[in-house]
């Protein structure tokens, strides 16, 4: 089975026409992916060919279709389909309905990405003409939809250029509508939502990359970073786990290595494993900008990149007395706070400064005084607890020791940003 989908639509189509249609294209796609589609409306049956229909309101025809529900009882029934399904992704059909807006935000806060089609709601001259009617609902909450959202699927070109003029997103997919054609083909545009599906997976990637391929890349990269001297760098399990990696992890590996600027080591990795690996080919992989591009050049130690002057002069003035690998550690420490500001950290920056605390010679009493006076020892204690985590630093290399508070997950949070 391929891609598993969670549908919503608030109510059914009560059009026999529409109801028709929306059901033969669940069912198209229900017949590459495991599909279920969740409303409100009151369910006579339950297996509808190739996907699930399932009530989530209170059974009542007309629940919510004027936005009156308890949101905490609905929450509580669509969290349960919710874990109970897992979808890989959540796909939400129809404009201005404020309970679409809420299974968005649900599903969003636990990590499971949203594409929503708006069906002509955000083409411009629809807006115009129910203006004040439906100027509120794009203010409050239906702007918000569209700029949260993974993916907004599109048939109407206007409506993509007004999303783009707003600023709204850049994760826009236009897709025929089958029903402006001479014949209704419902079998291309099920496919077209396929590939949209695929694409917002492979965007995004350290949000959707599973454990075991998360421990492979930390092995990987201290594989790769180990002194050539060390006989036995890797435990058994790390071992074990990675020639346990299949080919849909490998291609999932390559793709977060690719976000994060780390492709050269994961690859060095490899070789020093003597891994049989499939071809790399993340670089011909169709996916969406991301919202927080990450910066993937080297982490310099010469100079500060903080832009604001003031801060600079004052880092500098700081920096006046330090001399030496001491120096050279703290501007690279001052370099990747700036990047955690900014959300532009990467895993590249984490293995120049594992590099340097590594392979370089320095007076740790005399880097701890510094990062003291420079108020950043703190934030170096977080920053090794990370390097613990994502390229197995051993304690022995760590100038100070490691701490695990509510900064460190939120530098963990900060390399996965998107």
């Amino acid at each position: 089975m391929g891609i598993k989908v969670l549908h919503f639509v608030p109510q059914w189509p009560d059009k026999e026409e529409d109801a028709t249609l929306f059901d033969l294209y669940l069912n198209k796609i229900g017949e590459e992916a495991e599909v279920c589609a969740a409303t409100l409306s009151p369910v006579k049956e339950q297996s509808r060919g190739a996907y699930q229909r399932c009530c989530i309101g209170s059974g009542k025809a007309d629940y919510g279709k004027h936005g009156m529900v308890n949101l905490l009882a609905l929450q509580k029934r669509f969290l349960q389909l919710l874990y109970q399904l897992m979808p890989q992704v959540v796909h939400i059909h129809g404009s201005y309905h404020f309970i679409n807006s809420r299974i968005a935000l649900w599903s969003r806060k636990r990590g499971f990405p949203v594409v929503f089609s708006p069906y002509g709601g955000m083409n411009p001259d629809f807006v115009d003409q129910e203006y004040g009617m439906r100027t509120w609902k794009l203010l409050s909450y239906q702007k918000k939809m569209v700029r949260n959202a993974s993916c907004t699927l599109i048939s109407d070109a206007k409506e993509g250029e007004y999303i783009k003029n707003e600023r709204l997103s850049e994760r826009i997919a236009f897709i025929h509508d089958p029903r402006n054609e001479e014949a209704t083909n419902l079998d291309d545009y099920a496919d077209c939502t396929l590939q949209v599906y695929q694409k917002v997976l492979d965007t995004d990637m350290g949000r959707h990359i599973d454990r075991q391929s998360q421990e492979a890349v930390s092995a990987l990269l201290h594989l790769c970073m180990a002194g050539e001297n060390e006989r036995q760098p890797l435990c058994p399990e790390d071992i074990l786990n990675l020639r346990s990696i299949t080919p849909k992890k490998w291609r999932d590996i390559y793709l977060y290595a690719a976000e994060q600027g780390v492709t050269a080591y994961i690859n060095d990795g490899i070789a020093r494993a003597q891994l049989a690996v499939p071809e790399n080919e993340a670089a011909g992989i169709n996916h969406f900008p991301l919202r927080y591009p990450k910066d993937t050049s080297p982490l310099p130690g010469d100079k500060l990149l903080v832009k604001n002057v003031l801060s600079r002069k004052a880092l500098e003035r700081k920096l006046t007395h330090t001399r030496g690998a001491e120096r050279t550690l703290c501007i690279m420490l001052h370099n990747l706070h700036h990047h955690v500001k900014e959300s532009t950290l990467s895993l590249r920056h984490l293995c120049d400064i594992y590099e340097m605390l590594r392979h370089t010679p320095f007076d740790e009493d005399k880097l701890a005084e510094h990062l003291s006076e420079q108020r950043i020892h703190t934030f170096t204690r977080r920053i090794c607890q990370v390097l613990e985590e994502v390229a197995y630093l051993d304690l022995g290399f760590m100038p100070v020791a490691a701490l695990n508070d509510k900064g460190t997950e939120k530098i963990r949070a900060n390399l996965i940003k998107y």
